[in-house]
């Protein structure tokens, strides 16, 4: 196939070998099964951005049985949408889709960290964290405990009073 992947019917719209080399030290997954990714990907949205509609389509598919209703699809989204422009391009959706299950304790902080950040500034505030709390424990059946209370004792164990925010670091050396 050579250096680029032209998907067919979509003119311009290619895969550079920078590109695959890069996702695949970042991914972790074959030059092959980037191609097949990035041309179903350009296929299903050939405008090359993935809108929260759009995602919220894919994301019922791949959504995990607990979460029967998709209610972390926005902090899911969040996650996705690196750059918070409110759609995901090819690059932002295959590294959240190889990266998506992290192996370490750090990477998975992030992780949940990013997802709480739905507001995209680098930090958490309190609502943030409380609705992200509430859409977890609703996702395990845990409607029993109090998602502010639960947000407002994380914020009081981090020392951060509840009208500050919490930074990445904070949160992640937090629950080191």
């Amino acid at each position: 196939m050579g250096n680029k992947v032209v998907v067919k019917d979509v003119t311009s719209k290619n895969l550079s070998q920078e590109d695959i080399e890069m996702l695949k030290k970042a991914s972790k997954l074959s030059e092959e099964e980037i191609k097949e990714i990035y041309q179903g990907f350009w296929n299903e949205f050939p405008k090359g951005k993935m809108d929260k509609k759009g995602f919220s389509k894919y994301y019922q598919k791949i959504k995990d049985e607990s979460d029967k209703n998709g209610i972390l699809c926005d902090h899911v989204f969040a996650v996705f949408d690196q750059n918070h422009d409110g759609t995901i391009d090819f690059r932002e959706f295959l590294l959240a889709v190889a990266l998506g299950t992290p192996a370490d304790l750090d990477s998975h902080l992030d992780y949940v960290f990013e997802m709480c950040d739905i507001s995209g500034d680098g930090h958490i505030d309190i609502k943030e964290l409380t609705k992200f709390l509430q859409a977890s424990l609703t996702l395990v059946n845990q409607t029993d405990y109090d998602s502010k209370i639960m947000a407002s004792d994380v914020f009081k164990k981090l020392g951060i009073s509840e009208d500050q925010k919490l930074t990445k670091e904070q949160f992640i050396n937090g629950y080191i």
